[in-house]
């Protein structure tokens, strides 16, 4: 089994280099490649990559460049040089577990399996702040926690989904169901998993699978959580119906919004009030 990790990249040069490094210390002695698209930066990450090639001259990285702004843009011009059997994915402002390429070709190796993700854990700037809810907004931070067990996407009573930042998927499989879509901005993940479950594509929450993202100081601060809120809204309120998996017709709207998040809405401003 051939593994290709693709990372997009734009203008992360102060992290593209921690990123590449955790790739080159993993242990798997199978052949993988990592192929770092960089999404038309401006800050001298096309430097700092080359330096970390240099740090890690038995790694195989590949540098590209997309000068079409658009993460979905920067995946399939990655997607579309790779040659793998599996075609893999995390973020420049993360870091990889040690065997994070190890629980992939575990995982791979059951021809049954589609594709893969697994958690996202934090790697604090800072210490978190005590405002900072306990539950339920790990999306603003990017984080992800499903438990501890491994779960097949798309059961019953299994709420998660699978993100760009920890992702797998079979090359056969990208074939069929297509590449990332530019019509969404920061949703282009949640659209092809849910192409991914219409596709009747099997694929696992794998809780060893794990990568490290990077948090801010910038990212702890109410005024984040609170802009980052309201795109989450902007985009559920335009876009979920077409994005979840199993949408259906599109639910009724007032003002552009569903009206089940307009009731939502009124709840919860009774509940403040």
């Amino acid at each position: 089994m051939r593994i290709d990790v693709v990372i997009a990249t734009y203008n992360r040069a102060s992290l593209i280099g921690r990123a590449i490094g955790s790739f080159a210390a993993n242990t798997w002695d199978g052949p993988a490649r990592l192929i770092v698209v960089d999404n038309n930066s401006s800050d001298g990450t096309r430097a700092a990559v080359a330096a970390a090639q240099a740090a890690h001259p038995a790694a195989d990285v590949q540098y590209l460049f997309e000068p079409q702004r658009g993460k979905a843009y920067a995946l399939n011009h990655g997607i579309a040089r790779s040659e793998a059997d599996v075609v893999a994915f995390y973020d420049d402002d993360e870091r990889l577990a040690p065997d994070w390429l190890s629980v992939l070709a575990e995982e791979f190796a059951d021809p049954a399996v589609a594709f893969a993700g697994g958690p996202v854990r934090p790697d604090w700037s800072a210490a978190a702040p005590g405002w900072m809810p306990k539950a339920g907004y790990g999306g603003v931070l990017s984080l992800v926690n499903n438990g501890p067990d491994r779960r097949r996407y798309g059961e019953p009573g299994f709420k998660g989904m699978l993100i760009g930042a920890n992702a797998a998927i079979r090359r056969s499989v990208l074939r069929d169901v297509g590449p990332f879509t530019q019509q969404y901005q920061w949703a282009e993940d949640r659209e092809m998993y849910g192409r991914l479950l219409r596709a009747g594509a099997a694929g696992h929450y794998v809780p060893r699978l794990v990568v490290y993202h990077h948090v801010p100081p910038k990212r702890l601060t109410k005024d984040y959580f609170r802009r980052w809120a309201h795109a989450e809204g902007r985009t559920n309120g335009s876009a979920l119906p077409t994005l979840d998996a199993g949408a259906g017709p599109p639910p009724r709207s007032a003002l552009g919004a569903p009206l089940w998040m307009w009731r939502q809405a009124l709840g919860s401003a009774g509940r403040a009030a």
